[in-house]
């Protein structure tokens, strides 16, 4: 039976980092990176750009890693391989019809696209927005499609209509919620944002469910239970995610969302730690329970399991921040946003200024915020260009009067 000394499974850049980050700090033991996607680590963050799904930049600049990487640094990379099973007590993980032995395991499987189950939902044409496969099969149908209907309110939501629309599709927004983003905007922050996709042709449907995808074999619309026939020749859904961890469960880890790790990404199992969107992790500046689920977070998180698997004993301790932006609006969160039954919030700016931020409060000390800025104009900013470089300038001075 193979052994390694240190096993990761998952190929993204939580994995990918710490695989890095070991071999920083050990040159010689075996490492091995298990992924179920067949290819180098690449940029989820660029799938919903329009670099990508509309081809205005080379598609290489997604790639983040090439084959040649893990072989210079010796780094085995068993790609296209699905993990089926976990013994804790063995140290050992099944994949297909191969058992490996681990002496040190990191778990950074990430998520997967919730699957949309109504009447109909198997047809032809309905796409997804989160793996490299999906992306390019977006795409591509983006290249001949007319009318497009997209589920739920997201970042990924957002960022895809703007592709959309700039493909000159004509899109229709569906959503639970009573606002965009809801429930991590506020009502004042949510109309911002609806604003900038109605004024650049998308409808928006409110608080309307799906009843059933019509058609034959390719989508031709969908029904709504209010009884409403939406036609389109594309479904794009981005109703969250899922976490893939059944066989760790059985495996015996402890899972509450997603995987429970402590502050230095241990799990419940001896040699077992966990980083990316799949750890949910006691964040000591937060003091809670929290999974992150962004880019930022991931790297840092890989970075620190990396250290912590050889030998130190360092707490992940960061802020999690990330950003979207389409049709001149800027929305960013921060910290923990959700408005948990123990917290408060607190607007500033309002909808009509086009500014606006929400606090979420506990016990009079900030958890989290999101803010959302409706950009009307880009400052030139070419004749400064000195003063730029000089850290002592005022930037207020740029500034429109």
């Amino acid at each position: 039976m193979q052994k390694y000394k240190y096993l990761i499974i998952g190929g993204g850049v939580a994995g990918t980092t710490a695989a890095e980050t070991i071999r920083a700090n050990d040159q010689n033991s075996s490492l091995a990176i298990i992924t179920d996607e067949s290819y180098p680590l690449y940029s989820r963050v660029m799938l919903s750009k329009p670099s990508f799904l509309l081809e205005e930049a080379p598609a290489a600049g997604v790639w983040l890693k090439n084959p040649e990487w893990y072989k210079e640094n010796g780094i085995e990379y068993l790609s296209g391989k699905s993990v089926v099973a976990l013994d804790v007590a063995a140290k050992t993980v099944t994949f297909g019809n191969e058992t490996v032995n681990y002496e040190k395991l990191l778990l950074a499987v990430g998520t997967r696209s919730r699957r949309w189950n109504v009447k109909g939902s198997d047809k032809q044409e309905i796409y997804y927005l989160r793996t490299l496969d999906e992306a390019q099969k977006l795409a591509t149908a983006m290249k001949i499609k007319k009318c497009a209907v997209v589920i739920g309110s997201s970042c990924i939501a957002f960022e895809a209509i703007e592709n959309l629309r700039s493909a000159r599709i004509a899109v229709c927004e569906v959503m639970l919620e009573k606002y965009f983003w809801e429930p991590m905007l506020d009502e004042e922050g949510g109309r911002i944002v609806e604003r900038a996709l109605l004024g650049n042709g998308v409808k928006i449907y409110r608080q309307s469910e799906v009843l059933e995808v019509t058609g034959g074999e390719n989508v031709e619309g969908i029904l709504t239970k209010s009884g409403e026939k939406i036609p389109c020749d594309l479904i794009l859904c981005g109703i969250g995610v899922v976490y893939p961890v059944g066989w760790i469960k059985t495996a015996g880890l402890k899972i509450n969302r997603g995987i429970a790790v402590n502050e230095y990404l241990e799990t419940s199992a001896p040699g077992v730690w966990a980083a990316g969107d799949v750890a949910e992790f006691k964040d000591i500046v937060l003091n809670e329970l929290y999974l992150a689920g962004n880019w930022m977070s991931a790297r840092e998180q890989g970075r620190i399991a990396g250290l912590n698997m050889t030998g130190r004993r360092e707490p992940f301790q960061l802020v999690s921040f990330y950003t979207s932006h389409a049709f001149g609006v800027n929305v960013a969160f921060a910290g923990d946003i959700r408005l948990l039954p123990s917290r408060t919030s607190l607007g500033r700016g309002s909808a009509d200024s086009g500014s606006h931020a929400r606090l979420i409060l506990q016990k009079g000390k900030i958890m989290g915020t999101a803010m959302v800025k409706l950009i009307e104009s880009k400052l030139d900013v070419s004749q400064e260009l000195n003063e730029l470089a000089d850290p002592d300038f005022d930037l207020k001075l740029l500034l429109p009067n």
